[in-house]
């Protein structure tokens, strides 16, 4: 008789992140990875998958992997990929005694199968056909770590995403990078960062198990964890609402009139809120977040200039000028600034 299984995912942890510089929010990350260890272990899964980005960076502070060692405690039930961030991870998984595989075979005639991210998205195509040819798809939960490009439809350039097309034969996808969760046709898993990494994550942070019954039949199912809130409005009753419910001080972006901000009221919040800040132009926004959100280096940059225009309404001018320098420049943090100038002088 066929048995049931649950499998458990976590992705984009970024351990080691420290969003807007404020080391509340690095603790933030650490609190919420140990939360969601707390549930999974509470869950018992048959199968825990590591979908990337478990770190920010390649070189952790010892701080970092004294968390992550916490997954110590399923190490016998762990698979795990490399993403943009943290490409090279094998090394501490293998400290714990796991070693990576791309293919492993689960109960009832299922199997996982995964790869790593690769800047070159077409290298993961490739990576995805020559699984298919090893294993049958239908019978097979895929894991990867990119761009997709029904999440990020502005997306070009072949060699920048892949798109259901690409893994529809499949029996279930898990595909990881993108930090707002979301399920497409009950197939297409974006599980999303445990924690609110920057203002585009408004979403309610989600940890996500699947369930597989007798059948091999695949129901996913999560856990709302409780994150501290990070906001933008120009509306003064919408913070004063935010401030009486929420138990975390929130990081809260002022877009309205400052002017309209009494003295009193700014006192208010700056001593209520972890940070507050007056923010009148959306450039200011965008290189906010480019400079805090999670560390940079110049390999993912791109990856996170396209993950950020794909949440968040920018003005169309200064889209037209990140878009059309993607296809022409080698991207550099230094380059932004101007960017921006060009937009300011349109």
């Amino acid at each position: 008789m066929k048995q049931k299984m649950k499998i458990a995912i976590i992705s984009d942890t970024h351990l080691e992140a420290k969003p807007y510089n404020l080391s509340e929010k690095q603790q933030d990350i650490y609190n919420t990875f140990i939360e969601a260890i707390r549930i999974i272990k509470k869950e018992n899964p048959d199968l825990v998958i590591v979908a990337g980005d478990l770190f920010d960076n390649k070189k952790p502070s010892f701080l970092s992997y004294y968390y992550a060692n916490f997954l110590s405690i399923f190490s016998d039930k762990i698979f795990f990929i490399e993403g943009n961030h943290d490409l090279g991870v094998s090394e501490f998984f293998k400290a714990l005694g796991i070693e990576k595989k791309e293919i492993i075979s689960l109960k009832n005639n299922l199997y996982i199968a995964g790869t790593d991210y690769y800047h070159n998205h077409n290298v993961i195509k490739e990576k995805i056909k020559e699984i298919k040819s090893k294993i049958n798809p239908r019978e097979t939960i895929l894991v990867l770590h990119a761009n997709l490009l029904e999440v990020m439809p502005f997306l070009k350039e072949e060699d920048k995403y892949i798109s259901i097309k690409d893994i529809k034969d499949f029996k279930f996808c898990i595909i990881a990078h993108f930090h707002n969760p979301s399920l497409l046709e009950n197939k297409y898993l974006i599980p999303g960062s445990l924690e609110r990494l920057d203002i585009t994550n408004q979403d309610e942070r989600k940890l996500w198990f699947l369930n597989i019954n007798e059948f091999n039949e695949i129901k996913p199912y999560y856990y709302i964890i409780p994150t501290r809130k990070i906001i933008q409005t120009d509306n003064k009753e919408e913070i004063m609402k935010i401030l009486r419910i929420e138990k975390l001080k929130p990081i809260i972006f002022y877009t309205g009139k400052p002017e309209d901000i009494k003295p009193s009221e700014l006192i208010l919040f700056e001593r209520k809120c972890l940070l507050f800040k007056i923010k009148r132009k959306v450039e200011e926004t965008i290189d906010d977040l480019l400079n805090t959100e999670i560390q940079i280096t110049r390999e993912n940059l791109e990856d996170m200039i396209l993950n950020f225009l794909s949440q968040f309404e920018i003005d169309k001018k200064l889209k037209e000028i990140f878009m059309k320098n993607f296809s022409n420049i080698d991207i550099a943090e230094k380059e932004l600034e101007g960017w921006i100038n060009d937009f300011e002088r349109n």
